[in-house]
């Protein structure tokens, strides 16, 4: 460690802190550390001086005010003079240019004096350099004990910075097993709940019964939050990490893999859906059992057909084969019925409370699905006209009672509209609309119901 700090205070002595960026360059070492450069750079720093009292006994000894001593990358120095003042030039300047209303000279002192700075300059920038590289080499013969102790600095740095973080936003110690089980209680994002005072926590079960969950949700932006969360605790407990959450139970997982959104890249002509699709397949050919998937949505805003069919393979595939631990979000509420068939599925959704005039979204996740998208009370929730609310609410009220089905259930639209073209009244239909409930016994109205449930 001796030597660490030996190294350490030479640089502190040698290498200026605001040093140039360019070790070819002067002004990278420091004053008082090198003789030299300190006799050459106080020359350099004492040639404007020098100008200055030279031009002033030029400008007494000819009697030209207006003399200047100029300096130019190309011209080097010079001695520049109007025109209208040549006849008081003195016989020792020997003229280098002319110019449209000035002449230029040049002298033998100025001449000494140009060739003494620039040879100073190039000693100074040699002999800095000089002095840069055997620091270097200094340092450089310590190299593997200055990589050691670097590596347990930025772990110590790692470590504490993980248990600061911790400790003030209350996580807890997650417990690692090479088991298939995953659990979760109360978990949060460790991002969205520094923002959102109010933060709702939600739990999280996956086992060999139960891998895939399938998130039908309000259209609201708290799906993906959910699902990210859960992929960071996963994550964050991989890498030493205490999570968001009460207390968790993690298995050891091999990739998490996130179809969460895309964007186009028409750089490479791929359309948004083609980008999702490589995701998909990526996720498809690369996760293992060990893996944790999180889709949020397959492409929604297309043939619904199509997209449908694309998301139930998709799933099926995952869950035949891959068997890789899944968070499914989807607006397709047709899968929850086709999920049925699937074994190792559930469906979860988030809790909703509403009423005729209002809705809120409860943040919290509930283990059955819904069958609504909410899209008409978001854009509420956007501050959309009451007008336009309420010609959406009207056209969709029309449009599922002529057609006999809620919020556009496309995967059945075909039987349905059979259904109501065929469609006539049943018997229970009729008996219903003329029981007089108020003249109803307790007796007479079990007889009935027991009678329709035969029925």
């Amino acid at each position: 460690m001796q030597t660490i700090q030996d190294i350490i205070d030479l640089i502190d002595k040698s290498i200026k802190a605001d040093a140039n960026n360019l070790i070819t360059w002067w002004w990278i070492i420091c004053d008082n550390f090198d003789n030299e450069v300190d006799e050459l750079r106080n020359f350099i720093n004492h040639s404007n001086e020098w100008l200055n009292n030279y031009t002033e006994s030029l400008i007494k000894t000819t009697n030209i005010n207006t003399l200047k001593i100029k300096y130019t990358s190309a011209s080097w120095y010079f001695i520049e003079i109007p025109s209208s003042q040549k006849s008081k030039i003195p016989e020792n300047f020997i003229q280098t240019s002319t110019l449209v209303n000035a002449l230029r000279f040049t002298t033998e002192e100025l001449s000494n004096f140009e060739e003494k700075i620039l040879n100073w300059e190039n000693m100074l920038y040699e002999r800095e350099y000089n002095i840069f590289k055997n620091i270097s080499k200094t340092v450089l013969e310590s190299f593997k004990e200055i990589k050691n102790i670097s590596k347990k600095i930025a772990n110590i740095d790692f470590l504490s910075n993980l248990a600061y973080v911790a400790y003030e936003n209350d996580y807890t110690k997650p417990e690692i097993t090479s088991k298939y089980d995953l659990e979760i209680i109360w978990g949060r994002h460790p991002v969205i709940e520094k923002i959102e005072k109010n933060f709702i926590s939600n739990e999280l079960f996956l086992n060999n019964k139960n891998f895939i969950n399938i998130i039908t949700w309000p259209n609201m932006w708290w799906k993906s939050t959910y699902l990210r969360q859960n992929a960071l605790i996963i994550l964050m407990s991989h890498i030493w990490s205490f999570i968001p959450a009460k207390s968790a139970i993690i298995p050891l997982t091999d990739k998490i893999f996130s179809r969460v959104w895309a964007n186009d890249n028409l750089f490479l002509w791929s359309s948004t859906f083609m980008v999702e699709m490589q995701e998909v397949a990526n996720i498809l050919n690369n996760s293992t059992k060990s893996s944790f998937v999180i889709i949020d949505e397959v492409w929604r805003w297309t043939s619904t057909y199509d997209w449908m069919s694309l998301a139930w393979a998709i799933l099926k595939e995952n869950h035949d084969k891959i068997k890789a631990k899944t968070l499914f979000a989807t607006h397709y509420h047709e899968l929850v019925d086709e999920s049925k068939k699937l074994k190792w599925v559930a469906n979860f959704s988030v809790a909703v409370s509403e009423n005729e005039d209002n809705i809120v979204f409860l943040r919290k996740i509930i283990p059955w699905s819904i069958k609504k998208s909410y899209w008409i009370e978001v854009a509420k929730l956007a501050w959309l006209s009451k007008e336009v609310i309420y010609e959406a609410n009207k056209f969709l009220r029309n449009f599922e009672n002529n057609h006999n089905f809620n919020q556009l259930s496309l995967w059945n639209f075909q039987t349905e509209i059979k259904e109501k073209i065929i469609y006539k009244e049943s018997e229970i239909e009729k008996e219903l609309k003329n029981i007089d409930v108020n003249s109803l016994t307790p007796i007479e109205a079990l007889n009935l119901i027991n009678k329709w449930k035969n029925i």
